[in-house]
């Protein structure tokens, strides 16, 4: 399940965007809304798979839009994945939880989704109580959590338990004029960069035509 993409993310070995497509991004903090702290856990990350959107999207079992409507909940997974060397830079008293969000799947691009059903999608981070009982909020750097309320363009994959996982340019934001935007820091690369020259409806037909090559 998602501890085992955990592994993939957080604290591997070193390698540059020259080798294969990945970053190492640091840690930091900040302050949210409302004054909280937000702690961003380094994170490396493999996008090669995004520079073209044809291998992006043959890296997805599912490729969808879909409305986030509620945060369903979160879970603990250990604080220090992969084992390499992410305890220097996570808080010993921290879990890494996993927030579980409902997304309501508007249309199925690719893959075996029914439009009008309801996925669960995990994605790395949430609230943490430290032992002094103040609250931070952990998120991996260059993953801002999923918004309520707002519509995406997901490249998706499945967990054993059928929950869904996407990687921050593994999704779009679906504006109301139907243009896409990718995360911040990723629309740089080649696949997001081609779709958010157009709109939702381009993306679809393109993405159709793609997968059905």
């Amino acid at each position: 399940m998602l501890a085992a993409s955990i592994a993939v993310l957080v604290g591997c070995a070193e390698a540059g965007p020259e080798n294969g497509g990945s970053d190492t991004i640091h840690s930091g903090s900040h302050l949210g809304a409302g004054g909280a702290q937000v702690v961003a856990v380094p994170a490396h990350w493999a996008w090669g798979d995004a520079e073209r959107l044809g291998t992006l999207i043959g890296s997805a079992d599912v490729v969808f839009t879909g409305t986030v409507v509620a945060l369903e909940g979160q879970r603990p997974v250990l604080s220090q994945p992969g084992g390499g060397g992410s305890e220097a830079s996570t808080p010993r008293w921290a879990n890494i939880p996993v927030s579980q969000f409902e997304v309501r799947v508007e249309s199925a691009i690719s893959g075996n989704l029914t439009p009008g059903s309801a996925v669960t999608v995990e994605q790395i981070g949430g609230v943490e109580t430290r032992p002094d009982g103040t609250q931070v909020r952990l998120m991996l750097h260059r993953d801002q959590p999923l918004q309520l309320g707002e519509k995406y363009l997901f490249f998706g994959s499945f967990q054993e338990d059928g929950s869904i996982v996407a990687p921050p340019f593994g999704r779009m934001k679906v504006g109301p004029d139907g243009r896409l935007v990718a995360e911040a820091s990723w629309e740089h690369l080649g696949a997001l960069a081609e779709l958010s020259r157009g709109n939702l409806g381009d993306a679809e037909r393109k993405i159709s035509a793609t997968a059905g090559d």
